[in-house]
């Protein structure tokens, strides 16, 4: 006895890793048979009361070095339910013996079943072997019960052995216990290195495409960890979770391109879906057979997915027939663990990497999110850089630094190229002007073609018409025949280097589309999808930008026309307003001659008269009668007195006219504005209708005597005067049949009352009515504008109203009104201050 339990000690301090535990049982439950106790089943069973379950170890007959372990459930028999609570009563160094009668077998097989049938197979045991029922022999120990099992009762000396040796097994099985806790603290610190490793590079990443390379070193330190994959990989669910962004990743973790995956279609996706929305941190999935087999052909029938597949199946790789997903899920999608080989034990470590992983998720959106903001910004200045630089050319010669300006800001872009160029469009002349540039940046070509040139400029313009991207592949030959063309039309010079020693074996042209031409970027490559997008905007800019380059030059050659056209203008207006003078001055000379036609009509009658009364008094005188001689003598006189009076109005008119035409000093004169006012009323109305013998109006001047004498420069205020007088007599009667009539008033404003002058005096306002037809609201702003006339063509300067507007306004610091209403009338009113 002794001796056998000195081989249990000895086999227990020799174990220096937890996995020898069942070379350790074995040597243990041999001691059984050592010591003739005829076990036909060896057991060891550990409780687990916090979770209600035991773990239970077994033998095969006589001592079977076969060891397995299956859980079970305490609840699973009342059997089992006394003996637990007789070990938890606190009695653990006794020997109990449990007798299970022949007809409860089956009952107690049945618990047992899987294990029996996995150890013993062939040997499967049935009742038959208890004939009169089973007895259970078990130790009690700290960590549960150790014993054995047979067809007949122990005696005293086998239980005493079993107790020995269950008490040894006590004693000797924490040394499993440390062996096993330094382990998991070394796996501890193992998956914490790993974790580290991936946390360390997930800092340490300065671009958003760097995660495939944090991805593929999980998948490596999970491979490090013990755990061979078939295939790993990591989904970013999208859309609503009905589609997935799948990243596969190869048996040694290398992140393949990605590849668009729907997760409705499937029953393998669709589960994964399931499992994230119950909120499972890890999803267990096994497939195999026919179902398998049907997940590989499906996945065959997606984009992408399925050419990375087919490609496997070429190298000679053929798809599992077994595998377990494991599904790690974090907040953005899942983390794919692919084997053939359950791993229990990781399942935690699993879920610690997906956390970690959901770290470096957010690490790159950051990331690009940062990116994002930074391309706009390098854009923006992008655009900002060349809008400047083009703003600052002034003639053609200035185009030439069109392509080292591409070329900086394509590189500034981060855009992969080696050739670059701009292609202006000539509609008007149909032709393409060309601009390229050398490897290194500087201008080095520029010259022109028609639209029909042979080789790809067609091909350009079709696109360019249809504002598509044109792509083209030259080879070598293809691209020294374009250079020695250039070389022919004289575009380049013979000896630049770069036509024969820097040709490319490869050139994809890329031609994008702006508004006034073609931005050309050429590379060794094809440029994707986001390449284009950054050259497409750099060409929208380069268009704005252009367009002010042409607005600017065009700005240029419409200045010197607008120049020209200005200095025709001022020479034009110049005569217009002579003629407008002229006109005014026509007008008032007609009018003073038919004024004055009056006076003289008095002087020749009353010349004739007094010719017949001398005559008369002569005869009187003849005949002696002196007093009819004196008497015809003082109606002479009076005769006389009126032709002076007649004279000297005649002569007044005359002076007035003079002083009217003279040109006038811009000197201010204190004048009485009531006169001027009848003056220019009666001379507006005889002039009408010295020009218009049918014309005929009724006006009437109503005078403010209290009106002071204002300090106005006569000739230029009579202008204004004799112009307003004249449209009013000239505005348009609605046909009412009603007489047309002009009323002139002059009116005093004294000094409270006056807004105009704020030094004092007063205002004088002379208001000219008439009775017509009115004028348009539409006209009423535009009356005093130069030139504008609603006279037919040639009969009206549209000069009146705006010179008699600057006449007033700047020439005596007042203002004209106007009030008018359709098919009433019109009245102006002038307002001069009273100094």
């Amino acid at each position: 006895i002794q001796l056998s339990l000195e081989r249990i000690r000895a086999k227990a301090m020799a174990m220096q890793h937890s996995d020898e535990l069942s070379d350790f049982l074995t040597v243990l439950f041999e001691q059984f048979d050592v010591l003739n106790l005829n076990p036909i089943y060896s057991h060891l069973t550990f409780f687990d009361i916090d979770n209600n379950r035991s773990t239970y170890r077994m033998t095969g007959k006589k001592g079977s070095t076969l060891i397995a372990t299956q859980e079970i459930d305490l609840d699973a028999s009342p059997v089992w339910k006394q003996q637990i609570e007789e070990w938890k009563a606190g009695h653990p160094n006794d020997v109990d013996v449990i007798y299970i009668p022949f007809e409860s077998l089956p009952e107690i097989t049945e618990i047992f079943k899987e294990i029996l049938e996995k150890l013993l197979e062939d040997e499967r045991p049935l009742p038959e072997d208890f004939p009169n029922g089973q007895y259970v022999i078990q130790g009690y120990c700290k960590y549960g019960y150790l014993g054995y099992s047979a067809i007949q009762p122990p005696s005293d000396e086998e239980k005493e052995i079993t107790r020995r040796i269950a008490t040894e097994f006590g004693n000797v099985y924490q040394r499993f216990l440390d062996l096993q806790k330094a382990e998991a603290q070394a796996k501890e610190a193992l998956i914490e290195a790993a974790l580290e490793r991936v946390r360390a590079r997930t800092m340490a990443m300065q671009r958003s495409e760097e995660l495939p390379e944090v991805a593929a070193l999980l998948f490596q330190q999970v491979k490090t960890l013990g755990v061979p994959q078939f295939h790993c990989g990591f989904n970013i669910f999208e859309i609503d979770d009905k589609e997935c962004t799948w990243y596969p990743g190869s048996a040694d973790g290398d992140i393949l391109p990605p590849c668009k995956i729907p997760l409705t279609e499937h029953p393998v996706f669709m589960a994964f879906i399931e499992s994230r929305k119950r909120g499972d941190e890890l999803f267990v999935y096994e497939k195999e057979g026919e179902y398998q087999a049907g997940h590989y052909r499906y996945m065959l029938s997606l984009p992408v997915l399925g050419e990375i597949l087919q490609n496997m199946l070429d190298a000679g790789i053929p798809f599992p027939t077994f595998q377990i997903d494991h599904i790690a899920n974090f907040s953005h999608g899942n983390l794919l663990f692919i084997t053939s080989e359950h791993f229990p034990e990781m399942h935690d470590t699993f879920k610690r990497f997906a956390k970690v992983f959901e770290q470096t998720y957010t690490r790159f959106l950051d990331l690009q999110k940062a990116e994002i903001a930074t391309l706009e910004a390098i854009k923006r200045a992008s655009v900002d850089r060349v809008r400047a630089e083009i703003a600052s050319m002034r003639t053609t010669a200035d185009l030439e630094r069109i392509t080292p300006i591409i070329w900086s800001e394509l590189t500034t872009l981060g855009v992969p190229f080696i050739r670059c160029g701009v292609f202006i469009m000539d509609e008007e002349q149909q032709q393409v002007q060309s601009f390229l540039s050398t490897p290194d940046g500087n201008a080095l070509a520029a010259f022109t073609q028609p639209y029909n040139a042979s080789g790809e400029t067609a091909q350009i313009v079709i696109s360019w018409h249809k504002r598509e991207i044109y792509k083209q592949h030259w080879d070598e030959a293809q691209f020294a025949e374009f250079t020695n063309s250039l070389l022919q039309q004289g575009a380049v010079k013979s000896g630049e280097k770069y036509l024969i020693e820097n040709r490319p074996t490869d050139l994809y042209l890329h031609f994008l589309p702006f508004m006034q031409g073609m931005l050309y970027v050429g590379n060794t490559e094809l440029l994707s999808d986001d390449a284009l997008q950054l050259v497409q905007n750099l060409g929208n800019a380069f268009s704005t930008a252009y367009a002010r380059y042409e607005d600017f030059n065009q700005l240029e050659a419409a200045k010197g026309q607008i120049e020209k056209t200005l200095v025709d203008l001022k020479q034009a207006q110049t005569q217009l307003i002579q003629s407008e003078k002229m006109a005014s001055l026509g007008e008032l000379t007609a009018g003073i001659a038919h004024e004055i036609q009056n006076p003289l009509n008095f002087v020749n009658n009353f010349s004739e008269v007094s010719t017949e009364m001398i005559d008369e008094m002569n005869e009187e005188l003849a005949k002696g009668d002196l007093e009819e001689a004196k008497a015809i003598s003082e109606d002479l006189k009076q005769n006389l007195i009126k032709i002076n009076h007649h004279g000297n109005r005649a002569s007044s008119i005359v002076k007035g006219m003079l002083e009217h035409s003279r040109t006038s000093s811009k000197e201010k004169q204190l004048t009485d504005i009531n006169l001027l006012a009848d003056e220019y009323l009666r001379l507006s109305y005889h002039g009408l209708r010295a020009k218009d013998k049918s014309f005929n109006a009724d006006f009437l001047l109503i005078k403010d005597d209290n009106l002071p004498k204002i300090e106005v420069i006569p000739q230029d205020f009579g202008r204004v005067l004799l112009n307003l007088i004249n449209n009013a007599f000239q505005a348009p009667l609605t046909p009412s049949g009603r007489a047309k009539q002009v009323i002139v008033r002059t009116k005093f404003i004294a000094e409270a009352n006056s807004p105009l002058n704020r030094r004092g005096g007063g205002e004088v306002h002379i208001s000219i009515k008439d009775n017509g037809s009115g004028i348009p609201k539409a006209n009423l702003e535009k009356i005093f504008q130069p030139f504008f006339t609603t006279k037919p063509t040639g009969q009206g300067t549209g000069l009146g109203l705006s010179l008699a507007y600057d006449i007033v306004n700047k020439g005596h610091g007042g203002t004209i009104e106007c009030e008018s209403v359709e098919d009433v009338g019109t009245e102006f009113i002038v307002k001069l201050p009273i100094v």
